[in-house]
């Protein structure tokens, strides 16, 4: 048995056993650098060993039991269609831009990605992502709104959050959704307190990029996130799995939509 199957297969059983292993303990058990370790969850997840998420892996069967809200269970639904419009997304960010980024599987993965970006302000409402962006690039400057803590997304809610959010005035925000009714132009999402988290991202923003898969597309969810009647630029950027007629409609209510 080769260095690399050994290393594999003891991943497996690492997974398996603790359901969830960040890319950074794998690095530090194996004593590789994080490139080695991200092929080799690439590799394992072709052949259905486990699940990758943006920071790491889980072990399959825990999806079963997971309910769709959960972060960690979304983060391993459409994965590829997520990394390709989040990897995207952040082209539309320039240096020295503030941003806004909510809390979310997509977004999580969108953060990333602005290894790149020099000198960004960008406020939100999880501390993964204002730790991901900071230890990727010192000069960004982070700053967390704090509040509750959601169990579903692991993001701040409630009257503190909004409360900081509203002091700011930003950029972009870049939003999550879990619904889009083309058809009316409208963007959802399933918890109410999340919800108006993002409206007041929206608010404090001068531009609006939405980042969506398109399993998304004409599902039923309780909250209006916002419609095309804001005046604001609406950005989509979703993958290829969009229908011409869906992206048609879109596009006639003034929402840039982004085919990745």
């Amino acid at each position: 048995m080769s260095v690399s199957e050994e290393r594999r297969n003891n991943i497996i059983s690492l997974v398996e056993k603790n359901k969830h292993m960040s890319i950074e303990e794998l690095t530090s058990i194996f004593n590789v650098n994080e490139q080695v370790i991200y092929r080799d969850l690439i590799y394992l997840e072709k052949r259905n060993k486990l699940k990758r998420t943006s920071k790491g892996a889980i072990y399959p069967d825990v999806n079963e039991k997971k309910e769709a809200i959960d972060l960690l269970y979304r983060e391993t639904l459409h994965f590829k269609e997520k990394e390709a419009l989040a990897k995207f997304a952040t082209t539309l960010i320039k240096d020295t831009e503030s941003i806004m980024i909510d809390g979310g599987s997509t977004t999580l993965l969108f953060a990333t990605n602005l290894v790149d970006k020099k000198r960004l302000m960008v406020i939100t409402n999880t501390s993964t992502i204002g730790d991901i962006i900071k230890k990727e690039n010192r000069k960004n400057q982070v700053i967390l709104t704090g509040g509750q803590l959601s169990r579903h997304t692991y993001a701040t809610i409630g009257d503190y959050a909004i409360s900081m959010i509203n002091n700011y005035r930003v950029n972009k925000a870049i939003i999550g959704v879990c619904a889009i009714d083309a058809k009316n132009a409208c963007f959802y999402t399933t918890i109410n307190d999340e919800c108006i988290i993002k409206q007041n991202m929206i608010k404090a923003a001068n531009e609006i990029i939405i980042l969506a898969d398109s399993s998304k597309l004409n599902l039923s969810k309780p909250h209006k996130v916002c419609d095309s009647t804001i005046n604001k630029k609406i950005t989509l950027v979703i993958d290829k799995g969009i229908t011409k007629e869906d992206k048609e409609i879109l596009e006639s209510y003034k929402i840039n939509v982004i085919t990745v």
